[in-house]
């Protein structure tokens, strides 16, 4: 794999020969550095500067999608002309469309969980109403392993409604219903028609599928790199605001050819 910033002139070419760009982002340690608690997790002034001005450019289609509630998501970006696409890309409204019965099995399959972790240190469970996260970063090797064992018995008993996906020190539990960032990228993109180039940043095993259903595009993991099906890496979030200010550099360009041509 090779870093996008060395490898950007053949990038900008691919962005100014696009009709538009359909810009993903993922957000904890994409757009935010990676932080011991979830609630202090903030974007730096210049990330925030850099998505302002995509934000502005009609010719990018600018998205964030997280794990993350889309309230809460919608809150700590705060950036106007994004979507906000919250759990994994399922939730972009805030609003929830499952099943009340389902519901309740994922509010049972919650509060079994906590109640095996017993107030285990350093393992927290997050309530995301369609679903819910347990977190590890920080645990000692003990704890994980009983937090990892909670996680296996409660899918025994919820497995055929539910299912886990794996992410930077967390546990997604998940019902079928939700499939993933993958599936909801391809088609917020797809929507948008031909002649759009798709850009989706993430940093986790969570957008992996997306990296795979985007592989026409412009596809990049943060930080750990290994085995990855991006085409290209960053090594840090600092990375990803260089990537930001060059593609608003690019689709800005663009523009100003085409209006000297007229």
């Amino acid at each position: 794999m090779r870093n996008l910033i060395e490898s950007w002139p053949e990038i900008a070419r691919r962005v100014q020969s696009s009709a538009s760009v359909a810009l993903f982002l993922d957000f904890d340690g994409t757009l935010s550095p990676i932080v011991a608690q979830p609630h202090e997790a903030a974007l730096e002034r210049g990330t925030r500067a850099a998505l302002l001005r995509l934000s502005a450019n009609p010719r990018v289609n600018t998205y964030i999608i997280s794990g993350r509630r889309w309230a809460d998501l919608r809150a700590r970006v705060a950036v106007p002309g994004f979507r906000y696409l919250g759990v994994h890309g399922w939730d972009s409204d805030g609003k929830h469309k499952i099943a009340p019965e389902l519901l309740q099995r994922i509010g049972e399959a919650r509060s079994g969980l906590a109640a095996r972790l017993n107030g285990t240190k350093s393992v927290q469970v997050e309530d995301k109403g369609v679903s819910f996260a347990l977190h590890y970063r920080g645990a000692s090797e003990s704890a994980v392993q009983k937090a990892r064992m909670a996680i296996y018995q409660t899918m025994a008993e919820y497995g055929d409604a539910l299912r886990v996906m794996e992410g930077d020190r967390v546990w997604e539990v998940l019902p079928w219903e939700i499939r993933g960032k993958g599936h909801q990228a391809r088609k917020h993109w797809q929507r948008l028609g031909p002649g759009v180039l798709p850009f989706y940043v993430g940093n986790d095993d969570t957008d992996e599928p997306a990296f795979r259903a985007l592989a026409s595009g412009v596809t990049v993991r943060v930080g750990r790199a290994h085995g990855s099906r991006a085409r290209y890496t960053l090594r840090s979030p600092v990375e990803v605001r260089r990537l930001l200010e060059r593609l608003e550099e690019a689709v800005r360009g663009r523009a100003i050819r085409r209006s000297n041509s007229l």
